[in-house]
């Protein structure tokens, strides 16, 4: 991970910017139809099956896990068939890092989804956006101009932080915040010139994705798609068996590190998982731990 989350050791990385205009979206699967029982990849999820999960076995398994590892760890999960979660210090209040960006692209493809704003407007990239990190735009000529629709993909695929810095000042702060209160959120805003929010209401912003794609497909859809092709694959997916179909996004900031996502196999969920004071290597795998024991649990939940 020392590639991704160390600013200023980031690798060379020769890419080609792809601008996603309309009439030449990539083919899309409908994310909403996996979670109501249609099949992809083999996987088919069962809608009728609404018997919420006994979460206690699960919830134990994870308390014994986490009292063994550093730092403070905090887990939220949602069974979306039956509306079911298990919460371990859900209402936690963390520095966002870069998950941050999910409901703020979110928030811009809703106002678009009601014909508010174009996502093949553009704008230009100038000095005053520029910022280390995650991305790959920083290492781009000021004077470039790109469409919201592609800083989107580039604020959720690459967690590009020149692309996030772009599309809050279209938005502005106070607009994110708005909007985040809109679907219930309990932190919002900044403490110590940091975003936050909680497990929990990262969560709201997954299931108000899920309820937008059903709503607004085209629009919905192609942002769980930048999801699903993140370039980061440590975190939730990391060892989740292959083919596993993951929308997630992570978020890192020196001891902090993050995960928040939708598993859509054979049980279809919502997870989070955020943790500080760790270092890194043991924090990604924490991740990934966490993930694995309750994607085993949703895959085999007709035995607990």
């Amino acid at each position: 991970m020392k590639r991704i989350f160390k600013a200023g050791v980031l690798p060379v990385i020769i890419v080609i910017i792809l601008t996603f205009s309309a009439g030449v979206l990539p083919q899309m699967v409908s994310y909403a139809d996996i979670t109501s029982g249609s099949k992809k990849d083999g996987v088919v999820s069962d809608p009728n099956n609404t018997t919420g999960p006994d979460y206690e076995s699960l919830k134990l398994e994870l308390q014994n896990y986490i009292k063994d590892r550093p730092g403070k760890i905090s887990v939220y999960v949602k069974d979306l068939n039956s509306g079911k979660t298990l919460e371990l210090g859900s209402d936690n209040v963390y520095a966002a890092a870069s998950t941050i960006k999910l409901p703020l692209v979110l928030y811009l493809y809703e106002l678009a989804a009601e014909g508010k704003i174009d996502l093949n407007a553009t704008l230009t990239y100038t000095q005053e956006y520029y910022t280390r990190g995650t991305g790959i735009l920083q290492g781009e000529p000021f004077g470039g101009r790109y469409t919201l629709r592609e800083l989107s993909r580039l604020s959720i695929e690459y967690s590009d932080n020149v692309a996030w810095k772009m599309l809050l000042d279209f938005i502005d702060h106070d607009g994110l915040t708005a909007f985040e209160k809109s679907l219930g959120a309990s932190a919002t805003g900044k403490i110590d010139g940091l975003y936050i929010t909680t497990p929990r209401d990262m969560g709201r912003y997954l299931e108000e994705l899920l309820a937008f794609s059903k709503k607004y497909p085209d629009y919905g859809n192609e942002l769980l798609y930048f999801m699903e092709h993140s370039i980061f694959k440590e975190g939730i997916p990391q060892d989740l068996p292959d083919g596993t179909l993951v929308a997630h996004k992570m978020g890192a900031l020196d001891d902090k590190f993050h995960d928040v996502g939708i598993v859509f196999g054979k049980r279809p969920y919502i997870i989070t998982i955020f943790t500080r004071d760790g270092w890194e290597a043991v924090s990604l795998q924490t991740l990934a731990d966490i993930s694995r024991m309750v994607y085993d649990f949703q895959q085999n939940i007709d035995n607990y």
